[in-house]
């Protein structure tokens, strides 16, 4: 049974919103869509009729939600309908807001935490999950509090976790350093004494989906992690300003300076995109020898060349930066699963979210390389006869990594508030491609992180 030790005190949720948007949200609402006593969207019957739509992510892992709605619809009367949307975080969230009050908006649909959803409880325009955990407890029960807590605002819970728990590391390609005489680093300076052979070997040091710059904020939120610290890093993101004008900020941001400036991740970062195979590619295919992403970057992997995950794909923690903060992890806590306040078919929603705890969608998402952020996570990992040795190595070993954990670091996109979003992966790719230097970069976070 895993035990996990990443404390909620370790991770910082921003609940601030802009009113502007909140208020934005509803004011297209369709004919149909009106409001309750409780201030809440009352059902909106110019939805589809006897259908529930989610919208996913477009990525590998989509593979296991759709096998949970048909799995659904063999002895439901309403159809769930599992649609396909952006790969990028940024982009999907951009789609759902803007279809929320919409007859075309999605009936249930994925987030990323709290300060990802508090623009649309502060519109009223999600519905409160407590009647149905009254009804089915096991959709909090069965998951790890310290994860599941992450979208319960004002005590409401708004939020059930769905896919895995998500910290993000380095994979890299073993033929590739084989080839180099290297092996995985485990610290900064080996990383760095490893860029000239790996460039001299024409191989990209290290794949960076620059374009999506989500990717490249990833470098920051381990940096900070190892060289000023959790508490830090909380403060920062709680709106300290000193915290990003301190002497470990700069420390940090010169580390990551001197990472991009030895050409590390290549001189055309920029134009790689995530979500059309563009970094995956690179790794799998020997052009790049390591990429900092997350667990479910192993299916996105998988998906492109089963056989190179099986013989060639490896994985080791971010490298160690001074004796300090080693054990320190950054990512997603999970994703969630959220319901439209003015669905058609509330009592179908509950039926279908308990999908979220079944043992075949748990089964599912551990074959697609996803820690499922359940407490029963670690016997089913133990007990799947079905998961290939590969697979069974590295879900031990993000285990092992969320485990040992002294602070589990939430995504810095994930805390700010959502129109702060954009400006903070601004800043992010700017400093990477020289446009702002050190203070231009810390005058922008701290702008996007004032409270």
């Amino acid at each position: 049974m895993m035990n996990f030790r990443a404390r909620r005190s370790s991770r910082i949720v921003t609940l601030g919103a802009s009113a502007l948007l909140a208020g934005a949200l509803l004011a297209g609402c369709a004919g149909g869509t009106t409001t309750g006593s409780t201030g809440e969207a009352a059902p909106n019957d110019d939805r589809p009729e006897g259908e529930v739509h989610v919208l996913v992510l477009g990525d590998a892992a989509a593979s296991a939600e759709q096998a949970a709605a048909d799995r659904f619809n063999e002895t439901s009367d309403v159809k769930v309908v599992i649609d396909t949307g952006a790969t990028a975080g940024t982009e999907y969230t951009t789609a759902v807001r803007n279809s929320i009050g919409t007859a075309s908006a999605p009936d249930i649909f994925m987030s990323w935490g709290a300060a990802n959803i508090q623009p649309l409880v502060d519109a009223g325009a999600l519905l409160p999950l407590d009647d149905f955990i009254d009804e089915d407890p096991a959709l909090r029960d069965s998951f790890l509090p310290s994860v599941f807590d992450e979208e319960v605002i004002d005590d409401k819970a708004y939020g059930i976790p769905m896919r895995g728990v998500a910290p993000t590391f380095l994979y890299y390609n073993k033929k590739v350093l084989a080839d180099a005489g290297l092996e995985p680093a485990t610290d900064w300076d080996e990383l760095m004494g490893q860029v000239d052979a790996l460039t001299d070997a024409g191989v990209t040091p290290i794949g960076l989906a620059g374009a999506d710059k989500w990717p490249t904020q990833m470098w920051y939120q381990y940096a900070f992690a190892r060289i000023a610290g959790a508490d830090a890093v909380k403060d920062g993101l709680g709106g300290d300003a000193d915290a990003w004008e301190s002497d470990a900020s700069r420390e940090a941001l010169g580390a990551l300076e001197e990472l991009v400036d030895s050409g590390a991740f290549g001189s055309s970062f920029d134009s790689v995109a995530y979500g059309t195979d563009g970094s995956a590619a690179l790794l799998r295919t020997g052009k790049s020898a390591y990429e900092l992403m997350g667990t479910w970057h192993y299916a996105t992997i998988a998906g492109g060349d089963p056989e190179f995950v099986e013989n060639d794909l490896g994985w080791v923690a971010f490298p160690a930066m001074g004796a300090e903060n080693a054990s320190d992890i950054a990512g997603n806590l999970s994703n969630f699963y959220n319901v439209a306040a003015d669905t058609r078919y509330p009592d179908t929603v509950r039926a279908f979210l308990a999908e979220l705890y079944s043992e075949e969608f748990l089964t599912d998402q551990l074959a697609l390389g996803n820690l499922p952020p359940t407490t029963n996570a670690g016997d089913l990992i133990a007990a799947d006869t079905s998961l290939d040795e590969t697979n069974k190595e590295f879900l031990t070993f993000v285990v092992g990594l969320v485990e040992d954990a002294e602070s589990f670091q939430l995504s810095w996109d994930q805390v700010v508030s959502a129109g702060d979003q954009t400006p903070l992966q601004n800043a992010m790719a700017d400093f990477f491609n020289g446009t702002i230097d050190a203070d231009g970069w810390i005058s922008a976070v701290t702008a996007a992180t004032a409270p």
